[in-house]
């Protein structure tokens, strides 16, 4: 048979090789319940995207054998695509040494990895394998192990009890903070790689920025060197079948000193990830290293990084600009007796986020949702002054278009000395005196524009808008603000349409 012809048939078995185990795989899953899947945190990992993760892996120059680790196997189809792509390498000789705590899974992992053992034998090449029935975070491989050169890996996700877990502390010695126990396997594998080895992880967008996450960019952005970035725009469809609503991130990691770029590649989901989009961007302005957060940048598009420079020209912070933020004092499974329907002389309105509307609160005591909170000995640190304020949803829905949903709170809507504020709000003032309504618009109108919305998205890929992320938002002239405010109170209509129309006039009338 003809050279091609032979390279041609070998792909194809390959292809096949890794199409059995993804059907392996999906009956695997499908015997699972979703309770089951949920307690180990389990969303295994398609085919296409496997395969895709194993792409980025590059050749090690003066290594021969190389060593795999697989922090969650499954049924071990990101194993399987990374030792294929070791021999498109070149790599004759591979170990996978691979963990994994699901019983019910191993016998279709050994399976999986029998046809990857067959498969290398055809190539006259030797693929080995040891499956460890242990906890990669408890087991710390990086104490134990030989360090590894490939890691592939699709975390499990689930929170853990700080206080109680095994998990908790478990990787202490590595970074402060409890945040997923996705976090922990990163930090874990990144610890089992050699010098110049790599490491591709899906996970959730999450870890790039918020406060609880920010033990782990440090320790990663010490110890690794980030060259790889695959941002999915949809929530919902890389792990379909999973009920997984999150923005997802592949990154690819070399253990080695920072380069000096950072590619980032964009697509809808698994079925485009081979037509993504791709720019290239320096480090310093994916990472932010201009405080002590490392917060990551993902800019989707050219369009999205150019929004992310003009913003990253102000020269003022939220912070630096007097504005607070603070999350509502209200947690109403806690407050349950505090928290009526009726309108009680000792008591006073409770904004919840059904409140909240474009630009307005709206509270009558006539929705089915309107609730008052009542006053008792002790109230005041559930209430707060009736002042002016702009009131931010904490949480954006799968359905709402924005992820920042900002609103004005006038006091004189509705009278009173007090008012209350549920968990799910974040109320912004200034720090000193009371913010008066025209900057309240003007600064509730730039969060709600399409403007501002792309630059968030660029720096947050959660639903929930943190305190933290706010903060560290940096913020045009207060001057801006104000004429935006002053604007948007002449406007007769206060629609998307007109607030992104003076939002763009206010922000970049200089540049025409």
């Amino acid at each position: 048979m003809p050279e091609d012809q032979e390279v041609c048939a070998f792909d194809n078995y390959c292809d096949r090789t890794i199409h059995s185990i993804s059907t392996t795989q999906d009956k695997f899953l499908s015997s699972k319940t979703s309770i089951e899947r949920k307690e180990l945190g389990q969303f295994f990992t398609g085919s296409a995207v496997s395969d895709y993760m194993a792409s980025m892996i590059d050749k090690i120059e003066g290594v021969d054998a190389i060593r795999i680790l697989d922090g969650g196997a499954g049924a071990g189809i990101l194993t399987g695509s990374l030792a294929i792509r070791c021999l498109d390498l070149g790599y004759k000789n591979v170990h996978a040494v691979l963990y994994e705590i699901d019983r019910d899974v191993i016998t279709h992992l050994a399976h999986n990895l029998s046809l990857i053992k067959e498969l290398f034998n055809k190539n006259n090449s030797s693929f080995s394998f040891e499956t460890k029935m242990e906890d990669l975070i408890l087991s710390r491989p990086d104490k134990t192990e030989a360090p590894f050169h490939f890691s592939s890996i699709n975390p499990p996700y689930f929170k853990y009890n700080s206080k109680n877990s095994p998990y908790s502390g478990a990787t202490a010695d590595l970074f402060k903070g409890n945040p997923n126990i996705y976090a922990s396997f990163l930090a874990v594998v990144s610890a089992c790689l050699a010098p110049n080895g790599q490491m591709v992880s899906i996970t959730p967008r999450s870890f790039t920025n918020g406060l609880y996450f920010k033990g782990l960019r440090r320790y990663l952005s010490e110890k690794l060197s980030l060259e790889k970035i695959h941002i999915f725009s949809s929530r919902n469809k890389v792990f379909k079948n999973s009920g997984v609503l999150q923005e997802n991130v592949i990154c690819k990691y070399v253990k080695s000193h920072q380069s000096s770029k950072v590619t980032i590649y964009s697509s809808s989901c698994e079925s485009d990830i081979n037509n993504s989009e791709t720019n290239v961007y320096p480090y310093e302005f994916i990472v932010d290293r201009t405080n002590e957060h490392n917060m990551t940048r993902i800019p989707e598009s050219k369009e999205d990084s150019e929004i992310l420079k003009k913003v990253e020209n102000w020269t003022i912070d939220f912070q630096e600009s007097g504005y607070f933020i603070s999350t509502g004092p209200i947690v109403e499974h806690r407050a349950r007796e505090f928290i009526t329907q009726n309108k009680l002389n000792n008591s006073v309105p409770l904004l919840r986020m059904h409140n909240l509307k474009l630009l307005n609160v709206e509270w009558t005591g006539e929705h089915k949702k309107d609730a008052r909170f009542i006053l008792s000995p002790g109230h005041e640190k559930h209430t707060r002054k009736n002042n002016n304020y702009v009131i931010l949803k904490r949480f954006s829905s799968k359905d709402e278009k924005r992820r920042l949903v900002a609103s004005v709170y006038d006091p004189k809507t509705i009278p009173g000395e007090l008012i209350g504020l549920e968990n799910h709000l974040n109320y912004i003032g200034i720090n000193e005196g009371e913010i008066q309504l025209e900057e309240a618009y003007g600064l509730a109108s730039l969060l709600n524009s399409t403007f501002f919305d792309k630059y968030f998205r660029c720096v947050s890929g959660n639903t929930q808008v943190n305190a933290t992320e706010i903060r560290l938002m940096k913020l045009p002239e207060k001057e801006k603000i104000i004429a935006i405010g002053k604007s948007i109170l002449k406007a007769n209509n206060k629609n998307q349409t007109v607030i992104n129309n003076i939002v763009n006039i206010a922000l970049f009338s200089d540049d025409i």
